[in-house]
């Protein structure tokens, strides 16, 4: 599969977006087709850095191990460890506080499957995924407004 990427601009700053974004306990609460993630380990600033999540997707339920990372202050990604269904899982944001207030979310995810699957459906499912999640976004930035 190849690289799925996505943007959206939202009506708040970076810190915001990522506050939000990070906050991973709640993301079943405004994020489709998460059970939940359970945070291993975090760094000295509370950021997650080991988790595990519980998903539901293609039909499928999963668990999956990721490792986080952040190589910018206002940007994170994230690896896989493991997983029952996943080979990769390359995922990672970038969020830029415009002049106005605004910020620009960039989504960018890799992934690879254990059972064979066409590529362009993959990648359909992938790009779906990531303009859902920024579709989230954004409601749930706005519902803080």
């Amino acid at each position: 599969m190849g690289v799925v990427t996505g943007s959206i601009v939202v009506n708040a700053r970076a810190a915001t977006v990522l506050d939000i974004l990070l906050n991973l306990e709640a993301y079943p609460t405004w994020q489709g087709g998460i059970d939940r993630i359970d945070v291993k380990e975090v760094d000295d600033q509370g950021r997650p850095t080991l988790t595990q999540w519980h998903v539901r997707a293609m039909g499928h339920r999963a668990t999956h191990a990721v490792r986080y990372e952040y190589p910018e202050r206002e940007a994170f990604e994230y690896h896989l460890v493991e997983s029952e269904v996943l080979t990769k899982y390359d995922f990672s944001c970038a969020v830029t506080t415009n002049d106005d207030g605004t910020s620009e979310v960039t989504l960018s995810q890799e992934l690879g499957i254990k059972w064979k699957m066409p590529e362009r459906i993959l990648d359909k499912h992938a790009k779906k995924g990531i303009n859902s999640m920024l579709t989230a976004l954004k409601e749930k930035v706005d519902q803080r407004s």
